[in-house]
């Protein structure tokens, strides 16, 4: 009978510990934990990097009676374990006929994850709209859908 006693409390004595680091937020089963980290553009609006878009001429967004172009050299976003995230991409535009500009484009907001649903909000700043991008983290690769100035939807991937 004592014996059948203490084995119990021993299991408990066992068990109690893991039952408590499991409700902990630094274990490594943590989605937010595991997902944080810099991630490098590696696909933008369908393109490889580095990628090169042409801008046809008058195209309202830039009003280039000429046209030119609009090279994305780099980018990245980085998931911070507090739930945080901030994206920065490096381009540069070239109007036909004159010189080029380099441009940085950034933007920050939190972020949640549930599975490989990957899920951005955006507050409203750089003069867009709010807006919640569904995006999918599987393994080391973010991918999401997000439509450009035209409504049409363009892909983008950035991996670890």
């Amino acid at each position: 009978m004592l014996a059948r006693k203490v084995r119990m409390l021993l299991a408990v004595t066992v068990a109690t510990p893991l039952l408590f680091a499991a409700c902990t937020d630094n274990g490594i089963f943590n989605p937010i934990q595991d997902a944080s980290g810099n991630y490098q553009l590696t696909v933008y609006a369908g393109h490889s990097m580095p990628a090169h878009i042409t801008i046809p001429p008058n195209d309202p967004q830039f009003g280039f009676p000429n046209g030119g172009s609009y090279d994305v050299t780099s980018g990245n976003i980085s998931l911070s374990s507090n739930g945080t995230f901030v994206e920065t991409n490096n381009y540069v535009v070239t109007e036909t006929g004159f010189g080029s500009s380099n441009q940085t484009f950034t933007r920050s907001g939190s972020w949640t994850i549930s599975g490989t649903d990957l899920t951005l909000f955006i507050p409203a700043q750089n003069n867009n709209q709010s807006e919640v991008i569904d995006a999918t983290l599987d393994v080391d690769t973010i991918t999401y859908q997000e439509a450009d100035e035209n409504g049409v939807l363009q892909s983008y991937e950035y991996k670890r």
